[in-house]
C-alpha cells in the first residue's frame, strides 16, 4: 500500500485518476494505476497545491515572495509549493516572521527547519527572516538566537533581509493585560527598541551578513506623520526610521504592510446594511489609483522626506486578502458578504499575480512585495483566511472550482492476507490526525502512492 498501516484481509482505496490541472513541473498527465508491486520508490515530487483554475502568468514575479504563516513552519515547512498557486512562475521568496516560537514542540524544530532550507536551496530563493521585539528581552533574545542558528543554516546567499520588530505601532492597542503601560514607554521613551536593534545588527553583521538589508516592519499607521507616526509613549516611528536611516544608510529597507481588507475609512454603500461596491472598488485593485499602490506612492514620498533621495530600498511584508471572513476584521464591512467572498478573494489575487508593481506619479516601484499567507492561520487566537491553501497535508489550492478533486478512489481488496509492514515499498505508515481525509491528502501529494488504507478506530482523533 502507498500509505498505510497495511492489515490482513482488510481493503484499501486505489488511486486511479490524475488531477485535472496541475504545474507541469510536478507530475506528468496520465492514469495513475497500479498494483502494489509497481509502486516506484523514488524521490517524492516537490509539493504544489493542485487546482482546475488558472490564474497565470504572474508578473514581475522575481520581485513576488509568499509570507509563510506559523502553521507552515511550525508543521510543514516542507510543503512550500515551488511555483505559485494558480500560476506556473516559479517563486523566488519567502518571509518568515520569527524562526521558532517558544511554545512550539522543541523536538520538531530541526525538522521545520530542514525542510524549509532544503527548499531554499533546492529552488535557489531567499528567506526574508524576522525576529520579535517585545516588552520580554529574555525573550526576545531566545528568538533571535534562533533566527541566528537558522540563518547560520541558510547562509548568505539564501537570506533576502532581516526584519527587526514587526508592527510595533500596534503594540500600544494589544491591551494593558498583554502590553502594559509599562512595557511602552521602555520600548519607546527608554529606547529598548533601538537598543536592541543595533545589537541584533551587529551580531547579524559579525556572522557574515554585512551586505543583506535590514529593516524594522510597520503598517499603513507607521505613515501617519511628520514624516511618519511620533506619538509620545505610544509608538515612536519617526524616530526609530531617522536613527535607523542615518546609521546604516541605504542598507536600511523600508518595509511596510498595507491591507485594504482591515482599512478603517472604507464604509458601506450609504443607505445600505450589507453592500460594499464602493469600497471593493477602491480596494480589490491594482491599477496605480486603487488602495496598494496608492498607498506605496505615498509611502514613497514620505520616505524621500526623511531621506532626502527617491530610491530607497522598499518592501511591502504583507497584503491579501481573507476568504472567508476573517474573525479579525473588526470593520462596518465585516456586514458586507461579497467582502470576504471566494470572488473577491479571486479577483485580488489575480490582480496581484498581474501587478507589474506600477504605483503611478513617476515614482520608482517597489522593490519586493510578499503575499501574506501561504496556509491560514490564527493571530492573537484568532482565525484568519488568507491563505492560497487552507491547511497543512492539503493537496488543493484554495482558489479551485467547487467540485473539484485531485483524484478519484475505489475500493482496492487485495488477495487474501498480505502484510506490508516494514516494505522497502512503503511511504508512510503512522498516525495521523483527522482520519480518512487526512491520509486520503497524503496519498494525494506524493505521486508515488498508489494506494492507502486505515484503521477504522482513534485514539484522540489520531488514526493509523
Amino acid at each position: 500500500f502507498g500509505f498505510a498501516h497495511c492489515v490482513t484481509e482488510r481493503w484499501a482505496w486505489s488511486k486511479i485518476a490524475m488531477p485535472a490541472w496541475r504545474s507541469p513541473a510536478m507530475l506528468p498527465w496520465g492514469r495513475r494505476i497500479g498494483a502494489f508491486a509497481a509502486l516506484s520508490v523514488a524521490g517524492a515530487a516537490a509539493y504544489q497545491c493542485t487546482t482546475d483554475t488558472w490564474l497565470g502568468p504572474a508578473a514581475s514575479s522575481p520581485s513576488k515572495g509568499i509570507a509563510l504563516d506559523d502553521s507552515t513552519l511550525r508543521w510543514c515547512a516542507s510543503q512550500i509549493p515551488q511555483s505559485w498557486p494558480n500560476a506556473e512562475e516559479k517563486m523566488t521568496s519567502i518571509r518568515i516572521f520569527k524562526a521558532w516560537d517558544k511554545t512550539w514542540e522543541a523536538d520538531g524544530r530541526e525538522t521545520q527547519w530542514n525542510g524549509l532550507v532544503n527548499y531554499a536551496v533546492s529552488t535557489g530563493a531567499k528567506v526574508f527572516v524576522g525576529t520579535q521585539i517585545t516588552c520580554d528581552e529574555a525573550s526576545d533574545d531566545q528568538s533571535w538566537e534562533w533566527s541566528k542558528e537558522l540563518m547560520r543554516k541558510l547562509h548568505p546567499e539564501h537570506v533576502m533581509g532581516l526584519a527587526i520588530g514587526n508592527e510595533l505601532e500596534l503594540l500600544q492597542f494589544k491591551g494593558s493585560d498583554m502590553v502594559p503601560e509599562a512595557c511602552l514607554t521602555e520600548l519607546w521613551e527608554r529606547g529598548y527598541v533601538w537598543r536592541k536593534f543595533q545589537q541584533y545588527v551587529q551580531e547579524f553583521d559579525e556572522m557574515g551578513f554585512g551586505a543583506v538589508p535590514i529593516t524594522s516592519v510597520f503598517t499603513g499607521l507607521g505613515l501617519a506623520g511628520q514624516p511618519f507616526y511620533e506619538l509620545p509613549g505610544k509608538a515612536r516611528v519617526s524616530s526609530l526610521l531617522a536613527n535607523a536611516t542615518g546609521k546604516y544608510g541605504a542598507r536600511f529597507a523600508f518595509t511596510w504592510n498595507f491591507y485594504p481588507y482591515f482599512d478603517p475609512n472604507l464604509r458601506l454603500d450609504s443607505g445600505t446594511s450589507s453592500d460594499c461596491e464602493g469600497a471593493l472598488r477602491r480596494a480589490s485593485c491594482w491599477g496605480v489609483d486603487c488602495a496598494v499602490p496608492g498607498g506605496l506612492r505615498f509611502a514613497r514620498a514620505k520616505m524621500q522626506a526623511l531621506t532626502g533621495v527617491s530610491d530607497s530600498i522598499l518592501w511591502v511584508g504583507e497584503t491579501g486578502w481573507s476568504n472567508p471572513l476573517s474573525g479579525s476584521l473588526e470593520t462596518e464591512l465585516k456586514n458586507c458578504p461579497e467582502w470576504s467572498s471566494e470572488r473577491t478573494f479571486k479577483q485580488f489575487y489575480k490582480g496581484f499575480l498581474d501587478w507589474d508593481m506600477s504605483i503611478g506619479g513617476n515614482a520608482k516601484p517597489p522593490d519586493h512585495v510578499f503575499w501574506f499567507t501561504m496556509r491560514d492561520s490564527v493571530n492573537f487566537g484568532v482565525d484568519e483566511h488568507f491563505g492560497l491553501i487552507t491547511r497543512c497535508d492539503e493537496p488543493k489550492c484554495k482558489i479551485k472550482s467547487s467540485t473539484f478533486e485531485p483524484y478519484t478512489y475505489e475500493p482496492h481488496v487485495p488477495p487474501g492476507k498480505y502484510v506490508c509492514g516494514g516494505n522497502a515499498n512503503m511511504l508512510f505508515n503512522d498516525f495521523v490526525w483527522g482520519g480518512k481525509e487526512t491520509c486520503q491528502n497524503k496519498c494525494e501529494m506524493d505521486s508515488r502512492c498508489k494506494f492507502y488504507s486505515i484503521w477504522p478506530l482513534s485514539h484522540d482523533n489520531m488514526y493509523w
